[in-house]
């Protein structure tokens, strides 16, 4: 006959972070409370909303793809997007209005020197006006927009168009 009594029992141990002998996961149980007040705080992605590479938009006017959407929505206001699309702007005034108004005015000029100034100069010189015309007509080199190397892209579309399916750098189907 078993007798089950107070005396037959063991004292019930505590387990603390010191005793070694016991398994590892209990001694984590004992010590979570110590460190689970201590853990990074830092808030991923700095609380901005992401999206991942396959989905990230792009604008094809700044050549920027964007991975925060909070970016993505600030981009049209930025001095970068407002600033090309000044450029975009001036380039098209000056292929729409400007371009053909400075020639229409330095044929004009011409014209008047043709008439009031060549013949007294071909007269001066001691020539004919073909040859007084081939030494004043020469070409002049005058700075325009373009009189630079293109800074980007020759073929800059104003209105951004994104792609289909949102893929980077640009999509082959529109």
């Amino acid at each position: 006959m078993l007798r089950i009594g107070r005396t037959l029992l063991a004292e019930v141990t505590t387990i603390n972070s010191t005793t070694a002998s016991v398994s590892g996961r209990l001694i984590r149980i004992r010590k979570k409370s110590k460190w689970i007040d201590r853990r990074s705080t830092r808030v991923p992605h700095n609380g901005k909303d992401i999206w991942y590479f396959g989905d990230q938009p792009s604008c094809a006017l700044c050549h920027i793809r964007f991975r925060y959407k909070q970016d993505y929505e600030a981009h049209k206001e930025s001095e970068l997007h407002v600033n090309r699309l000044r450029w975009v702007e001036t380039m098209n005034w000056w292929k729409e209005t400007g371009e053909p108004a400075y020639l229409k005015a330095s044929n004009e000029q011409w014209e008047w020197f043709e008439q009031h100034v060549l013949p007294t100069k071909a007269h001066e010189m001691g020539c004919t006006l073909d040859e007084a015309r081939r030494v004043y007509r020469q070409a002049t080199m005058t700075e325009t927009p373009t009189w630079h190397r293109p800074l980007q892209c020759p073929t800059v579309k104003q209105e951004v168009q994104e792609p289909r399916d949102q893929r980077w750098p640009a999509s082959p189907k529109w």
